[in-house]
């Protein structure tokens, strides 16, 4: 994340030590670009059966420049589950995506799922192998950066329509209300 533009407002009102109007909002404007870049995201995906290749997470490829994913799958109602951190870059052509999974935690008696991810109708995609033929939710967050200004990007917790978003020092709060 770049450093934030400091708008200078100087000593005393009106001055004429502080940044002219046009540059304090050009400053303005520049960071919250730098806030637009980059979403965060959370929702639920599930696979049924055992078949592969199942998605559970979708982005346009034109936009998306990296990520950072973390994922807990887990078949409900028994102790299998896993904890895994993805990470994802797509190269400048948004023709290629690469991954590096690690840090995974596996709770249970099986790993739950592999992952895999690809470029395939212009989207990039988070695809999972299951290890079960059985229903598995896969709980995803997200942290993107986007390589252009994508204005009004939501954020939130999907399922949660009343979500209520701030920040304090530097951290993001949130409120969720079912929706």
């Amino acid at each position: 994340m770049a450093t934030p533009e400091i708008i200078n407002i100087g000593a005393l009102p009106n001055d004429g030590e502080g940044d002219p109007l046009r540059t304090a909002f050009q400053k303005i404007n520049n960071n919250f670009a730098e806030i637009f870049s980059t979403g965060a995201f959370t929702y639920l995906g599930m696979t049924t059966g055992n078949t592969v290749n199942q998605v559970i997470f979708e982005t346009d490829a034109n936009i998306f420049t990296q990520g950072v994913f973390q994922i807990n799958s887990y078949v409900p109602n028994t102790a299998n589950s896993q904890n895994i951190t993805i990470n994802a870059a797509i190269n400048n052509g948004a023709n290629n995506v690469k991954f590096t999974a690690f840090a995974t935690t596996v709770f249970g008696n099986y790993l739950v799922s592999n992952y895999n991810m690809d470029l395939t109708g212009g989207n990039v995609r988070i695809l999972v192998n299951p290890n079960a033929n059985a229903t598995i939710e896969h709980f995803v967050s997200a942290q993107i950066t986007f390589n252009e200004v994508v204005l009004g990007m939501p954020l939130g917790i999907e399922g949660f329509s009343g979500d209520v978003l701030g920040t304090e020092n530097s951290i993001i709060l949130t409120t969720e209300q079912p929706a």
